[in-house]
């Protein structure tokens, strides 16, 4: 990522002031430069997740799009926050038609009169990044066409620019669950950004995702490629209301056509194709005339490993049968780690956890949001799993909710156990049995035939002397630095006695003497005087020696004169 321009700073100083404002001035409180105590804090009583979510509001929509990509982040934010940064708002103000009709030309390449007989004036909803207008193709198609906003990237490029300087500011001051850090978020919302910015992805997504639910009675609009750009996604016009809006009107037999009709796509995404929504929130879930159930906005999915479906049906049937040690083993593998942890700690967690599942069968977990805890909990240990996990773990929260608000009153173990069945079914059948044993035998086969090749030559490798043996103490990167600090510290006063007997025995006590003897003896004096200051400095002051302190200087330096008229 390159560095931030100087047309960015004010920018920052904004956000800064945006961000004291709001009570979070602590966390920049140390850089200089920034006037953070120049603004009242808004909304001091107000809980701390809705003052982040009004924050986010008032920066703009590079970070409400920051917010809503976190949201599906429960391995980065706690509960609280991210059903605040749920409730973002998904509506802004539209951009003119007539802008709408200058990105169409310079997306497709000609005229938009070329393509579409007619496009609605009003769009038909319209976020922070892009809007979507009905219009009709010139053989009668109905279509929606969702329009990227015009100049939007240079403004999401500069912003980006601003959150991996700020990342960087207060990298070290602020503290995130697992191994998570501040600019490895921003790294992670920049690539995810940029993928939603490529309406020519979503495309793709959109197609895949039709391949995949081909079976199912769940809709995926139809997506017209020719037509399609970067900045342009012309698709199928799906008619219909956002689950959201009509859910509560609806008679019990739609209910339950439609949560079954959710519950089989969402089996399908995740074991079977192991591709999946990112965000299926009732607003990206629409209802047909015909009671169906359609799907839309492809920006976010993820695609899971097999690795990764074994460990949610492991997941699952270890909480059944309450087996922590085969759960926490699990996990352990699957995610990352920078430190040993305590395994031992870890397992006694999940058996805590385990007690609140106690009598509970697999029909109840699918039901609960239990990928959710076991991310969290996870999270605490300070173990990474990969991103994909948490975004499905989230997903399929937002599936539950889905599903208990069209049947809120209906016994729902008994409408998921078909689909808990097929899970059990599908982890212990012959099928996956055969295969596993298999795998087994053959990663043995080869290790054991490793074994013999790989004594050989350890022994060739001990009698030629080659073999060395390397311990590592965590202590140590701490231990030189004090040891290359002491010799700084040594070599500093050594320096300081030198120059001083030199400039003693050097500087001529005849004033008729010579000039080079003076030149040398005056050159001795200030050499020692200037490694006293030196060795003075790195004792009581160390930190003036740091290059981050000289970078405060120049900035008050910088900001002093640009603020004189």
């Amino acid at each position: 990522m390159k560095a931030i321009s100087v047309q960015d700073l004010g920018r920052i100083r904004t956000i800064a002031q945006v961000v004291a404002r709001y009570g979070f001035g602590h966390v920049l409180g140390s850089v200089d430069g920034l006037d953070l105590d120049a603004a009242d804090a808004a909304d001091a009583g107000a809980p701390l997740a809705r003052r982040l979510r009004y924050l986010l509001m008032e920066l703009g929509p590079t970070f409400v799009k920051l917010g809503q990509v976190l949201s599906l982040r429960p391995d980065i934010l706690p509960g609280p926050v991210l059903a605040e940064f749920q409730r973002l708002q998904h509506e802004v103000d539209p951009m003119p038609l007539a802008d709408v009709h200058l990105v169409l030309r310079e997306a497709l390449g000609r005229d938009p009169a070329e393509v579409f007989a007619r496009i609605e004036a009003e769009p038909l909803g319209a976020a922070s990044i892009a809007q979507v207008h009905a219009a009709v193709l010139h053989d009668g198609r109905s279509v929606a066409v969702k329009v990227q906003r015009r100049g939007i990237e240079p403004i999401i490029r500069s912003d980006l620019h601003i959150l991996y300087t700020l990342a960087g500011l207060v990298e070290g001051r602020v503290t995130l669950p697992g191994l998570h850090t501040p600019s490895a978020i921003i790294a992670e919302f920049d690539s995810a950004i940029h993928r939603e910015l490529d309406f020519l992805q979503e495309a793709e997504a959109m197609q895949r995702m039709a391949r995949a639910l081909a079976t199912t009675d769940l809709r995926i609009p139809g997506v017209h490629r020719d037509l399609c750009a970067r900045q342009v996604l012309v698709m199928e016009l799906i008619p219909g209301a956002p689950l959201s809006t009509v859910i509560d009107g609806l008679d019990l037999p739609v209910r339950r056509r439609l949560a079954h009709q959710l519950m089989e796509a969402t089996y399908q995404q995740v074991f079977e194709h192991g591709f999946f929504h990112g965000d299926p929130h009732p607003g990206n879930l629409l209802v047909t005339p015909e009671g169906g159930l359609a799907m839309l906005d492809f920006g976010v999915t993820g695609l899971l490993t097999g690795s990764m479906q074994d460990l949610i049906l492991q997941t699952f049937t270890a909480m059944v049968f309450r087996d922590a040690d085969t759960l926490a083993l699990t996990i352990y593998r699957a995610g990352a780690t920078r430190d040993r942890i305590d395994l031992r700690e870890f397992r006694a967690a999940l058996e805590r956890k385990m007690v609140e599942y106690h009598g509970a069968s697999l029909d109840d977990l699918a039901n609960r949001d239990t990928l959710v805890e076991v991310v969290e909990m996870a999270t605490h240990f300070k173990i990474d799993l990969p991103a994909e996990f948490a975004v499905l773990s989230r997903a399929l929260a937002l599936i539950e909710g889905n599903i208990r608000r069209l049947l809120p009153d209906v016994d729902i173990v008994a409408e998921v156990k078909p689909y808990a069945e097929r899970l059990v079914r599908r982890r212990f059948s012959t099928e996956r049995m055969t295969r596993d044993a298999l795998s087994l035998v053959m990663r043995l086969q080869g290790q054991l035939g490793d074994i013999p090749t790989q004594l050989s030559q350890t022994l060739l490798d001990l009698d030629a002397g080659r073999l060395t043996l390397v311990t590592r103490d965590p202590d140590a990167p701490l231990m030189r630095e004090e040891l290359r600090i002491a010799a700084i510290r040594v070599a500093l006063a050594i320096t300081v006695g030198a120059g001083g007997i030199g400039a003693i025995l050097w500087l001529p006590h005849d004033p008729t003497a010579n000039r080079l003897r003076d030149l040398i003896g005056w050159s001795l004096l200030l050499l020692s005087a200037t490694s006293l200051v030196w060795l003075l400095l790195h004792l009581y002051l160390p930190t003036a020696l740091q290059p981050a302190a000289w970078r405060r200087v120049v900035w008050r330096t910088w900001t002093f004169f640009r603020r004189s008229p």
